[in-house]
């Protein structure tokens, strides 16, 4: 019996070498693929064979016992799992995650080819922006710089698109409307005629170059208020496109609407058109017209820049010339008269050039005191200017009352036939030294203003009336005073009462009368000066926007 158990642990590295082959070909056939092996398969054999070797070098037959338990248990829980799996549930999981698996395959495919698409859509807009903006340059120094550009990017777009017609309908921010800006080639209007409008090509076209759209009610107001493009392939299908006529050239074939849009708003509108009976556009067709009207409207940009830079030097050129030529209007020194002071001040704004006083020593008995302003700047406000001066200067010297006077000057200017803004408010005093007696007419905004000493009481004694230029049959009142000594007149330009304060606050005609009752006790260029030095005070380095002119008279 011992020499039999002497022989046990042969068989058990007999079993270990079986159990190396077992594993090799396992491997052999999980590398071939040529079956199905499980993992399981692996893990017991590879348990015994660990469990036969370390029985057989330490001659202990229990580690054999517990391996062969081991691998018994492991195959007791594999036999129980199989013995209850469902191989459909399984196989539909399977197949659930590689749809999944595919689907996010797909998608990363397709969001690549979305973003290369964006890429490629950027880089040709890229392209046209820059061929544009070194385009634009030449356009500066043109007479019609914005229309010839538009012109110029019409006929671009025209040919990018292989369109019959185009139309660029800009927006006008004062009246609300959209006008037609350019126009070339044969654009079927796809917006109701009017009703007595021949339908003759020569007259249909003329209402389309001329025409001006409301921003609703029409396919271009209507479009321009959404703000986004619109591609009409079949217009007979659309009701936003209204069918004029049986006439051919008045069929509608296919539309692009494309607006033009920028940071602060739409523009305005590219409008293309495709003659019926030829290929309708395209999707493509429209990602290059919207894609023309975005460089449109970048490269309008820097074009209304220089257009609004070149307006204000333009302004400022002659600004400057007016100034200089007004200072020479204006008295260059105060006459010396008996039994008045007088003082007065005017502070320019750079390209106004609005404001003009003069004092008339027409007789002995006469003293013409005149301030005015003029509306518009530079040049225009000169020429208005020169014409009031030149015919209050011969009127003065009349027997005319003051109301009379400025009727006359009314009538010259208004008889002016020029396209300029020729409209002023003027106040003229008619002052008879002999008698302290003062005639008065105004008209449009230049307050009079009157302090009486004997009861320190100021009021504003000027009659509101239209300006003058406004209408040749307006009417202008007199006021009659009978003055003292002590008493004064003080007359001054709308610009000195709304000049503003850092905060926006107007000076005001309260502000001025306090001055002059605080100070009514100097003469009148004392407080002259009073209201220079606070009105500057009160303005500070707040920008101000129009003439500021005051006279002072005070009776001796």
């Amino acid at each position: 019996m011992s020499s039999i158990d002497s022989f046990i642990n042969y068989p058990l590295l007999i079993g270990a070498g079986i159990g190396l082959l077992v594993l090799l070909f396992l491997t052999i056939i999980r590398i071939r693929n040529t079956a199905k092996v499980s993992f399981v398969y692996f893990l017991l054999t590879a348990i015994m064979v660990v469990g036969s070797l370390v029985s057989y070098f330490n001659e202990v037959q229990i580690y054999f016992v517990f391996a062969a338990g081991i691998a018994g248990a492991v195959a007791l829980l594999y036999a129980i799992i199989k013995a209850f799996d469902n191989p459909k549930k399984r196989e539909e999981k399977r197949a659930k995650k590689a749809a999944e698996l595919a689907a996010s395959a797909s998608q990363d495919t397709i969001t690549k080819a979305q973003l290369e698409e964006i890429e490629a859509k950027h880089q040709r807009l890229l392209q046209v922006n820059k061929d544009l903006i070194s385009k634009l340059s030449s356009f500066f120094s043109s007479d019609n710089s914005m229309e010839n550009f538009l012109d110029y990017c019409n006929e671009l777009i025209t040919q990018r698109v292989s369109a019959d017609g185009c139309v660029i309908l800009i927006a006008d921010d004062y009246d609300n409307t959209l006008a037609v800006k350019s126009f070339k080639g044969s654009f079927p209007p796809p917006y109701k005629l009017p009703d007595d409008l021949p339908h003759k090509p020569i007259r249909v076209e003329t209402n389309l170059r001329f025409a001006q759209f409301q921003l609703k009610g029409n396919i271009f107001g209507d479009i321009f208020t959404e703000g986004e493009a619109v591609l009409v392939q079949n217009s007979q299908k659309d009701p936003r496109v209204y069918q004029n006529g049986p006439e051919d050239f008045l069929l509608c074939g296919s539309y692009i609407f494309a607006p033009i849009k920028q940071a602060e708003g739409t523009l305005g509108i590219v409008a293309l058109s495709r003659n019926p009976g030829k290929t309708p556009f395209t999707n493509e067709d429209f990602d290059i017209a919207v894609i023309l009207a975005d460089a449109v409207s970048t490269t309008m940009k820097p074009l209304y820049s220089f257009l609004d830079y070149a307006e204000h030097t333009e302004l400022n050129k002659g600004g400057s010339i007016a100034s200089k030529y007004q200072k020479d209007l204006i008295p260059a020194k105060i006459p010396v008269l008996p039994h008045l002071s007088i003082g007065c001040f005017s502070n320019n704004t750079e390209g106004v050039c609005g404001d003009y006083y003069d004092i008339l020593c027409s007789r002995k008995d006469k003293i013409s005191f005149v301030m005015a302003d003029v509306a518009g700047k530079g040049m225009n406000s000169l020429i208005v200017m020169i014409m009031i001066r030149a015919i209050l200067r011969l009127a003065v010297n009349t027997n005319q009352s003051s109301s009379t006077i400025m009727s006359w000057a009314n009538r010259g200017i208004c008889g002016e036939g020029t396209k300029i803004d020729h409209f002023a408010s003027v106040a003229l005093i008619n002052y008879n030294a002999t008698t302290k007696e003062a005639e008065i007419s105004t008209c449009g905004n230049n307050p009079v203003i009157l302090f009486t000493a004997a009861d320190k009481s100021i009021k504003q004694i000027s009659v509101p009336s239209e300006p003058m230029g406004v209408t040749k049959d307006t009417v202008y009142e007199d006021t009659k005073l009978t003055l003292n000594s002590g008493d004064i007149i003080a007359t001054c330009t709308d610009g000195l009462l709304e000049s503003l304060n850092e905060n926006g606050v107007q000076y005001s005609i309260e502000s001025l009368k306090k001055i002059i009752v605080k100070n009514c006790g100097a003469n009148a260029k004392e407080i002259s000066n009073k209201v220079k030095d606070d009105l500057r005070k009160y303005c500070g380095t707040a920008q101000q926007y129009d003439d500021q002119s005051l006279l002072v008279i005070k009776i001796q």
